[in-house]
């Protein structure tokens, strides 16, 4: 009878061991034994030192209130965030000539041909190049001031339409709100440049030098970029709310373009003292007759009434400019809490 072995009595110095294992060579040749000791390797090599954390110190608030004043702007909040309206106007530039074939070339064939077109139906058509001395072909007298107003009518369309195109940045993060408008003033400060440079070889073609006052370019340049982000930021806020200034907008363009004697010279009876008043509330007709003062002052036969400048159009000029500025900026600020929510 067998008996399991559960229930075998052992005696003290009996003891179990595990049968010997018979030697096989294939498998040590194998599968040799490791050593009782393993050598590091890795001792020479720099490891990272612990991570300490340390005990947390006192939190940090922060406080998010309006900015006090009538129009309220945190310029050091501006400052800070600069290379963000670099970014902008970089941005901007790219978009508008992405996928074109001529590339920033448009920002000199765009005035070209409407300097071509102008002096066609202007000055050949309507004889209006007799009003001007001989010197003075009137393709320059055009481009003159062509170059000024491009930078103001971009910068009144794409300004004014900047904050509807751009309502996924509105609604989704939080910055400086009036670099959206002002980088399009950015990149139409750039075309500016690069059609200037055909002028001045314009110039050197006709044998034309400006006068001494080209030193005030660059004052009448930000008297330009003046009026021109005051307007923008005016219609930019007033787009958003409401949206019929989408049809508004490139009609006052070709309305404010005629009035400011942009294609033609200005009749001599403009110059009469009760039209005077008149021209004084248009900032963009004494800004282009400066401009034509400075670059083509210098053209013999040339007088102020041919190109309408006056001193008393300039001064009214900065005061209108200064006053549309400090007006766009103070709607600007007071409606661009309610932005988010109804762009």
């Amino acid at each position: 009878m067998s008996v399991p072995a559960a229930e075998l009595p052992l005696s003290p110095a009996t003891t179990l061991e595990p049968p010997p294992r018979e030697s096989d060579p294939d498998r040590e040749r194998h599968h040799p034994e490791r050593p009782a000791e393993l050598v590091d390797d890795t001792a020479d090599i720099p490891h990272p030192s612990p991570l300490v954390i340390e005990p947390e110190g006192e939190p940090v608030e922060l406080v998010i209130e309006p900015r006090k004043g009538w129009i309220g702007i945190d310029w050091q909040e501006l400052f800070r965030n600069r290379e963000l309206l670099y970014f902008l106007v970089w941005r901007d530039i790219k978009v508008r000539y992405k996928q074109a074939v001529l590339g920033v070339g448009w920002a000199v064939l765009q005035p070209v041909v409407q300097m071509v077109v102008f002096t066609l139906i202007f000055g050949i058509a309507a004889r209006m190049r007799g009003s001007l001395p001989q010197g003075l072909p009137y393709s320059v007298f055009v481009l003159s001031g062509l170059i000024p107003w491009q930078l103001f009518v971009t910068s009144l369309g794409g300004g004014g339409m900047s904050l509807v195109n751009q309502q996924h940045l509105l609604t989704k993060i939080y910055f400086p709100r009036l670099f959206i408008p002002t980088s399009v003033a950015g990149g139409a400060l750039m075309d500016m440049g690069i059609s200037s440079v055909l002028f001045v070889v314009l110039l050197a073609i006709n044998g034309i030098a400006p006068t001494w006052g080209v030193l005030l370019l660059p004052p009448l340049l930000v008297l330009t970029l003046l009026v021109s982000l005051g307007m923008s930021y005016l219609l930019a806020a007033l787009t958003v709310t409401y949206r019929d200034f989408r049809f508004l907008i490139p009609f006052m363009a070709q309305i404010w373009m005629w009035v400011s004697f942009v294609a033609f010279p200005p009749p001599h009876a403009v110059e009469t003292w009760r039209w005077r008043w008149v021209l004084a509330f248009n900032p963009m007709y004494p800004i282009i007759s400066a401009y034509r003062k400075i670059l083509l002052g210098g053209v013999p036969g040339m007088e102020d009434w041919m190109i309408g400048w006056h001193w008393s159009y300039l001064w009214a000029s900065i005061a209108t400019s200064v006053a549309i500025f400090l007006l766009g900026l103070f709607y600007f600020r007071k409606t661009e809490r309610r932005f988010s929510d109804i762009a």
